[in-house]
C-alpha cells in the first residue's frame, strides 16, 4: 500500500521519534533501525488515515482502529496487521502518545523500566527509583504501578468509582496498596484501593448468605427453618437471636456426644448441656444466656414444657450468681494491677510505635487501638458507645479539637462536652491512620456518618466488641469493661489522677520533635516496605 503522506508531513513528535531512531537516541534504536522504513510507513499510514477520517493526527484508540479497519479492507493478512500494531506500540512506549491504546492491545506488558519511568507521574518519586532497582522489586509490580498512576492522574480527587474502573484483580490491588505505601507513606489513595479490593473480592466470591442458624442435623435444621420463617410482627425472632439459638443447639449436640447420648433434645441431654456449662470457664451470665437460648428454642420448636422450665430455672439461678461476678473481676485486677495513668501510657506507646509497624493491617489496627484506649482513659463510656460512635455525630472535629455528643446505649445518659486536648492526636490518628495530616479535613468530610473506630477493610463498619476485647486484653491484660467498671471506681478519690493521665498521653511529643519523628518514621517505613516488595507476590498468595 502506497501513501500520499510523506515523512516531512508527519507531526513534529513523530518526526522527532524517527530522528531519534536514526541517531540512536531512542531506547529501542538497535531494534528499530532494522525496521526504520516499516516504522515510517506505519506512522504515515496512521496520519493519512486520521486525515481521511477527520480525526486528530495522533496515535489514539480511534486513529489506530480506523487504520486497522483500512488495512483489513485492503485485504492485509492478520500477521501483517499485527506487525503494524507492534510498530505503533514501539512509538507509544517511547513517546507516551497513545500509551493507553498500546497497553490495552497487548497481552503482557513488557516495557523496559527505562521507558516506564519516563512518565511525568513518576516525577514525585524520582528519589526512590534507585531503591526500587536496588531492592529487586519485581518489574511486573512496577509496570502495574505505572498503569495505576496513569489511571490515577485522570482525576484530581480519587473516588471509589474511578478506582473500580481500573481493570485488575484483587491480588493486584493488594500489590498496589503495598507499593504505594512503600514509595509514598501517607498517601490517602491506599484507603480507597483497599475498599475497592474488598468489593472485588466480594463480587468474585458471590457467596450466598448462609442462614443465621447455620448447618444443623435433622430434626433441628427443619425446626430452625420453621422458627426463622415466622414474621416478627407475629412473634418471630430476630436474626441475631436465631443465630445465637443455632450456636446453642450445636453446643447441646457436643455435650450429648461427649456423654455418649443421642443427638437430640431431651431432659437427659439438656442436663448434660447444663452440667458442661457449669463445669467450664464461662462467666455465670454467659452460661445463663446459653440456657435462655436453648429454652427459647425448646418452646418455639414445641418440645415438652418440662425441658423449657428446667432450663429457665437454671437460667435464673445462674443470673443470680452473676451478681457476685464482680469478685472475679477484682481478682483479675489484683493479678494484673493497672490504673488510668498506666492505661494512658499504653496508648501512647502504641501510637508512637504504630508508624514503625511495616504491615499495613497491623499499623492501622494500632492507630485505632491507641485511640480507643486513650479515649477510655479519659471518658467513662462503654465499649458499644465507643465503637459505634459516628463521625460528625457522636464525635466531631473542629479547628480546636474533638467534641463528644452522644447518648449512652445502656443508661441513656447524655454526654456533650469538648474532649481534652491531649486526646486530639490520638483521635486524629484514628481518622488518618497512616495518611498525612494535610488530608485531615478531606478524610473527615469523606468519613462523615461512619463509625470513628471503623475497619477500612470492611467499608468503614465498626469493629466488633470481640476485636476491642481481644486487642485490649493483649496489651493491658484487661477488657474495656473492667476498665470502666473498676478503674474509675478505684481512682475516683485521686485528685491528681486526671493530670497524670493527660501527662502520660502527651508524653514528650511537642511539635518540633513530632515533625522530626514523622519524617524519620516515613523513611523507616519506606525502607522496610521496599525490602519486602521483591516477595510481594508470595505474601499476597499467602
Amino acid at each position: 500500500m502506497k501513501f500520499d503522506t510523506a515523512e516531512v508531513d508527519l507531526p513534529k513528535k513523530m518526526r522527532r521519534f524517527l530522528a531519534d531512531i536514526d541517531s540512536g537516541r531512542a531506547h529501542s534504536a538497535p531494534v528499530l533501525k532494522k525496521m526504520r522504513n516499516n516504522v515510517s510507513s506505519s506512522l504515515r499510514c496512521l496520519v493519512e488515515t486520521a486525515r481521511r477520517s477527520g480525526l486528530d493526527e495522533v496515535l489514539s484508540a480511534q486513529t489506530a482502529d480506523a487504520m486497522i479497519k483500512r488495512l483489513k479492507a485492503a485485504n492485509w493478512k492478520p500477521s501483517s496487521i499485527a506487525s503494524q500494531k507492534t510498530l505503533l506500540r514501539y512509538y507509544a512506549y517511547e513517546t507516551s502518545e497513545g500509551i493507553e491504546w498500546a497497553l490495552d492491545t497487548v497481552g503482557s506488558d513488557r516495557r523496559p523500566l527505562a521507558l516506564v519511568f519516563r512518565g511525568h507521574h513518576w516525577a514525585p518519586y524520582r528519589v526512590v527509583l534507585p531503591m526500587l532497582r536496588d531492592e529487586g522489586v519485581a518489574e511486573r509490580i512496577i509496570r502495574l504501578a505505572d498503569r495505576w498512576l496513569r489511571h490515577r492522574a485522570k482525576v484530581g480527587q480519587l473516588s471509589l468509582d474511578h478506582t473500580l474502573q481500573f481493570r485488575t484483580d484483587p491480588g493486584n490491588l493488594a500489590c498496589l496498596v503495598r507499593f504505594i505505601t512503600a514509595i509514598d507513606p501517607g498517601n490517602p489513595d491506599t484507603r480507597i484501593l483497599q475498599i475497592a479490593r474488598r468489593k472485588r473480592l466480594s463480587k468474585a466470591k458471590a457467596v450466598p448468605r448462609k442462614p443465621a442458624y447455620g448447618d444443623l442435623p435433622e430434626p433441628f435444621l427443619s425446626e430452625m427453618k420453621a422458627i426463622s420463617r415466622k414474621p416478627k410482627d407475629l412473634g418471630g425472632l430476630s436474626r441475631s437471636r436465631i443465630k445465637a439459638m443455632g450456636c446453642t443447639v450445636r453446643r447441646l449436640l457436643r455435650s450429648a456426644r461427649g456423654q455418649g447420648m443421642g443427638e437430640e433434645l431431651t431432659m437427659k441431654t439438656a442436663t448434660a448441656f447444663a452440667e458442661d456449662l457449669l463445669a467450664g470457664d464461662l462467666k455465670s451470665i454467659s452460661a445463663a444466656g446459653y440456657c435462655d437460648f436453648l429454652a427459647c428454642f425448646a418452646r418455639h420448636a414445641g418440645y415438652p414444657s418440662e425441658i423449657y422450665d428446667a432450663l429457665m430455672q437454671t437460667h435464673f439461678a445462674l443470673k443470680a450468681r452473676a451478681k457476685g461476678d464482680l469478685k472475679r473481676k477484682e481478682i483479675k485486677l489484683a493479678k494484673a494491677p493497672i490504673n488510668l495513668a498506666d492505661l494512658a501510657k499504653t496508648a501512647r506507646n502504641i501510637l508512637e510505635n504504630a508508624p514503625y509497624e511495616n504491615n499495613i493491617r497491623n499499623r492501622r489496627r494500632d492507630y485505632t487501638l491507641a485511640g480507643a484506649i486513650a479515649l477510655l482513659s479519659k471518658l467513662q463510656i462503654r465499649s458499644k458507645d465507643l465503637r459505634e460512635g459516628k463521625i460528625g455525630e457522636a464525635f466531631s472535629r473542629d479547628s480546636n479539637g474533638w467534641q463528644v455528643n452522644l447518648t449512652t446505649f445502656k443508661t441513656g445518659v447524655k454526654i456533650n462536652a469538648r474532649l481534652a486536648e491531649c486526646l486530639t492526636p490520638y483521635l486524629d490518628a484514628v481518622l488518618l491512620m497512616d495518611t498525612d495530616h494535610e488530608y485531615l479535613w478531606t478524610i473527615y468530610d469523606q468519613r462523615l456518618g461512619t463509625a470513628l473506630f471503623a475497619n477500612p477493610a470492611r467499608d468503614w463498619k465498626c469493629y466488633s466488641a470481640e476485636w476491642l476485647r481481644r486487642n485490649m486484653t493483649e496489651r493491658t491484660k484487661h477488657s474495656a469493661h473492667i476498665v470502666r467498671t473498676l478503674i474509675y471506681d478505684y481512682c475516683a478519690l485521686d485528685a491528681d489522677l486526671d493530670a497524670r493521665v493527660a501527662k502520660a498521653l502527651v508524653g514528650h511529643s511537642h511539635e518540633s520533635s513530632k515533625k522530626f519523628y514523622e519524617i524519620n518514621a516515613d523513611h523507616y517505613r519506606r525502607a522496610q516496605a521496599l525490602a519486602q516488595l521483591s516477595n510481594i507476590e508470595k505474601s499476597i498468595r499467602a
